[in-house]
Formats: C-alpha cells, structure tokens, sequence
C-alpha cells in the first residue's frame, strides 16, 4: 500500500502556492497549521514536480517560470480570500 507522502506535496510557502495555482495546479483546501500558517496540499504529478522544480531552482528567464502579472494577482487574490475564510 503507498503512502500518502508519497501522493501528495505539502508546502506552508505562499508565494509557491500562489505560483503553482497560477499555472493551473489543483489544490485541496488549505489545512491549518496554528494561527498564522497554512499548509497547501496538491497530488504529486510530473507536471506539478517539474514546475516546483523550475520554481524552486530555475533561472529567471526561463519561460515556464514567467507568469502573466494580471493571473498571479488573480491567484493571489483567490488564495488570500479561501485562507482568510
């Protein structure tokens, strides 16, 4: 039987969160950790590996990293609102 850490990919960071469901990546709702952090969930995938990866350790001018300004606000602004409720 696999284990869950194996399926999924847990983060507390904000800003991967609001990059990742900028570009399209499906998440569960936000879990609380304490009164200040959230941890964000998402099922491992290729796809979702692959853009933590160029996230986290990709050069500025690659073109996956780049998003357009008007979808991470929306993102952000989505995220912000499903958190502060």
């Amino acid at each position: 039987m696999e284990k869950n850490e194996d399926r999924y990919f847990y983060s507390t960071s904000f800003s991967l969160a609001c990059f990742l469901y900028s570009k399209g990546m499906q998440m569960s709702a936000p879990r609380e950790l304490n009164r200040k952090q959230k941890e964000f969930t998402w099922v491992k995938t290729l796809e979702l590996e692959s853009l933590i990866d160029i996230y986290k350790f990709g050069l500025k001018t690659e073109e996956e990293l780049l998003i357009n300004v008007r979808d991470y606000e929306q993102a952000r602004r989505e995220l912000l609102e499903i958190v502060n409720n």
